[in-house]
C-alpha cells in the first residue's frame, strides 16, 4: 500500500494549471457530507446487542463491530464531494452515559468491495480523537460539538488511485458504560445506550491551495496503548518507537500523532500532566505536556455533577497544574514538521520518561501516520520544557528549553499555600505575569514574598494570536528578601536525606505543626505537634524532593528535604 501511495499524484496536482488561473477567484461553496446521522452506541462492557435488541434500528450500511464501535464505507457519491479543504465536525448527544469518556474517530483502508472486514488485517488512521463531557441528559445542552481541520485529510479521500484499490472506511469508537447513569441519571434505569453521534465532513474546493509533489502517505500506528509495565518498545520505560523507510526523497513531510493519558485509578496517569518528547533518529525535534489550558469554556457541557468542576469557578492555575485534558473538548492532533528527509530507514521515538502508571494501570493510547500535506491548522507553538531555576536574593530566575525560533515568553506565577498550609481557589487566583524576550530565562521580581513556594508556567508567544499552552508547573521558593524576615530560629531537621524517620528540634520553643508537600504542591501528611522536639515518620513517601512546612509558635517556614 505504501509504496504505491508514494508513486500517486494526487488529482489537485493534475489540475494545477488550471487551479492557478483560477487563483482570483473565492473557493466553491462549502458543501456538507453527513455520514453518521444520530447513531445511537452502546455499553461497551455490556453484552454484544443483536439488532432486535437495539432501541432503534441502525442504517444497514452501518457496521457494528462492538456495542460502542461502528464502520461505515464511504460512498462514491460522498467521495465525490471531498474538495481540497476539509473539516470534520462531530456532535455527540447525551444518553446514559455520564461521564467522560475518550471518543476515536478513524479512517480505514478496506480491500475494494468487501462487505466487511477484519479489524486488526487493514491499515488506519485516527484522525480525530475527543473527551465526552459529564452529561446529563436531562439538563441543556444535552449535546457538545467538536470541530477539526483536517485538510491534509482531503487530499488522501479525494486520491483517485487510493480509491481504485481501497474502500475507506469511517470507523467511530466510543467506549463508554452505563452503570453509573442507570442509578444516578432520571429515565436511564436498566439502559444500555451511552450518546448519540453525528459525523460529518464539510468540504470546498479553494483554488489558492496548490500542491507541487506527489501525495506521500503512510500509516505507522492506527491507535495502540503504550506504557512502562506491559506495552513498551523499551522495557521499564514509558517509549514507542515507530520505524518507517522512505524509498525516495520526501519533502515537507509531516508527522500526525495524537497521544492523552488515560486511566481512571486513583493517582493515576489520567490526572498527572506528563513532559512528552519526540526523537527522529535519537534527535530531539518536538516536546509537549498534555493539557495546559482552563477548562472553564467547557463548564457549561458538564451538567452532571462530577470531581473536576466544583461549584465554583477554577482560576486559570487551579487547573493547568494538573489537567492532561477537559471533558467536553478534543484532544490535540499534533502536526510535527519532519522536514525534507531523503530516502532511508528512520525511526520516531515518543518518550514520556515519567510516567508511574501508579498499580500497573492506564495508558497513553497512540496514534501516528505520516504524510506530506498540511491540516490547514495555525502552526502549533511549540511549549517550553524542561524548566529550572536558582532563588538569587532579587527573587527567582526561571530557566526553560525551547525547541524552534521562538524570542518571547509568558511567565505565570503565584504562591501555592495559604497561612494554613493549603492550595485553594483564593491562594491560585493569585495570578501574576511576567514578559521575557531574546533568551530562555527570566528574573522575576515582583510580588514575591520571602521564604514562599511559588508556582511558576511559561508558555511561548509565536504571535500576538498565538500562544502555546502553558508548561508543567515548576516550583520554587524565595531565599530571605530582607534581614528582617529571617527563618525560624533556633530550629533544625536532620537527617537529609531521610529513610525513615525525620527529627525536627526547636531548641525551647514549642512546635504546633508540621505539613509534608510534594513538589507538584500536594499535601501528602499533616501533623499535629507538641513539644519543642518531635520525630516524624517518612516511610511511606516515594523516593523524591518534598518540602516541609513547619509553625513554631506561629512562625511559619518551608523547608526543602530529600527522601530516600
Amino acid at each position: 500500500m505504501n509504496r504505491k501511495i508514494t508513486q500517486l499524484r494526487n488529482k489537485l496536482t493534475k489540475a494545477g494549471a488550471f487551479m492557478l488561473c483560477l487563483a482570483g477567484l473565492q473557493a466553491e461553496a462549502q458543501e456538507t457530507v453527513t455520514v453518521y446521522d444520530g447513531v445511537l452506541f452502546y455499553d461497551g462492557y455490556a453484552t454484544f446487542l443483536t439488532d432486535a435488541e437495539l432501541y432503534e434500528p441502525i442504517p444497514t450500511d452501518i457496521h457494528r463491530f462492538t456495542n460502542a464501535k461502528y464502520s461505515k464505507k464511504l460512498s462514491d457519491e460522498q467521495l465525490d464531494a471531498i474538495g481540497n479543504t476539509l473539516q470534520l465536525n462531530i456532535t455527540l448527544e447525551a444518553a446514559c452515559d455520564n461521564y467522560d469518556r475518550l471518543g476515536h474517530i478513524s479512517l480505514a483502508f478496506v480491500p475494494k468491495g468487501s462487505e466487511t472486514y477484519v479489524q486488526a488485517e487493514v491499515q488506519r488512521i485516527e484522525m480525530a480523537r475527543i473527551i465526552t463531557p459529564f452529561m446529563n441528559k436531562n439538563v441543556s445542552p444535552s449535546n457538545v460539538p467538536y470541530t477539526f481541520k483536517l485538510d491534509n485529510v482531503a487530499s488522501i479521500l479525494s486520491d483517485t488511485a487510493l480509491r481504485e484499490e481501497y474502500d475507506m472506511w469511517l470507523e467511530v469508537e466510543l467506549f463508554g458504560t452505563t452503570s453509573a447513569g442507570q442509578t444516578q441519571i432520571p429515565g436511564c434505569s436498566g439502559r444500555k445506550d451511552t450518546f448519540r453521534a453525528t459525523i460529518e465532513f464539510e468540504t470546498t474546493e479553494d483554488p489558492s491551495i496548490i500542491y507541487e509533489n506527489e501525495l506521500f502517505f503512510k500509516p505507522v500506528l492506527g491507535k495502540v496503548n503504550f506504557n512502562n509495565y506491559n506495552a513498551t518498545d523499551v522495557p521499564g520505560e514509558t517509549t514507542k518507537l515507530i520505524n518507517f523507510t522512505l524509498d525516495t526523497e520526501v519533502q515537507n513531510l509531516k508527522l500526525f500523532l495524537i497521544t492523552s493519558n488515560h486511566g481512571a485509578n486513583e493517582n493515576g496517569e489520567e490526572y498527572i500532566r506528563r513532559q512528552h518528547y519526540v526523537y527522529l533518529n535519537n534527535n530531539l525535534i518536538y516536546a509537549y505536556a498534555p493539557g495546559g489550558k482552563s477548562c472553564e469554556p467547557y463548564r457549561q457541557f458538564n451538567t452532571q455533577g462530577n470531581g473536576i468542576y466544583n461549584a465554583t469557578v477554577k482560576p486559570q492555575r487551579g487547573w493547568i497544574y494538573w489537567n492532561n485534558w477537559c471533558p467536553g473538548d478534543k484532544i490535540p492532533v499534533h502536526e510535527v514538521d519532519l522536514g525534507t528527509l531523503p530516502a532511508g530507514t528512520y525511526t520516531v521515538k515518543v518518550d514520556v520518561p515519567d510516567a508511574v502508571f501508579n498499580a500497573g494501570q492506564g495508558n497513553f493510547p497512540i496514534s501516528a501516520y505520516l504524510e506530506n500535506r498540511g491540516s490547514g491548522n495555525t502552526a502549533m507553538c511549540a511549549m517550553p520544557y524542561q524548566l529550572t531555576g536558582t532563588s538569587p536574593a532579587s527573587g527567582i530566575n526561571a530557566n526553560w528549553n525551547q525547541l524552534g525560533n521562538i524570542d518571547e515568553w509568558e511567565v505565570l506565577y503565584g504562591k501555592i499555600y495559604n497561612a494554613q498550609g493549603q492550595t485553594t481557589n483564593a491562594v491560585l487566583a493569585e495570578e501574576n505575569y511576567a514578559t521575557f524576550s531574546g533568551d530562555s530565562q527570566g528574573l522575576i521580581t515582583e510580588n514575591l514574598s520571602s521564604q514562599e513556594v511559588y508556582q511558576i508556567f511559561v508558555r511561548s508567544k509565536c504571535s500576538e494570536e498565538v500562544n502555546s499552552p502553558w508548561s508543567l508547573p515548576y516550583y520554587r521558593q524565595t531565599t530571605v528578601l530582607a534581614l528582617s524576615q529571617n527563618a525560624i530560629t533556633p530550629f533544625m531537621y536532620y537527617p537529609n536525606p531521610v529513610e525513615n524517620n525525620l527529627f525536627l528540634v526547636a531548641g525551647d520553643r514549642e512546635m504546633s505543626n508540621v505539613s509534608v508537600y510534594d513538589m507538584n504542591g500536594r499535601l501528602v501528611m499533616q501533623k499535629e505537634l507538641s513539644g519543642v522536639d518531635a520525630m516524624v515518620n517518612m516511610e511511606n513517601l516515594t523516593t523524591g524532593v518534598y518540602l516541609l512546612k513547619v509553625t513554631v509558635e506561629g512562625e511559619t517556614q518551608t523547608y526543602k528535604f530529600q527522601k530516600k
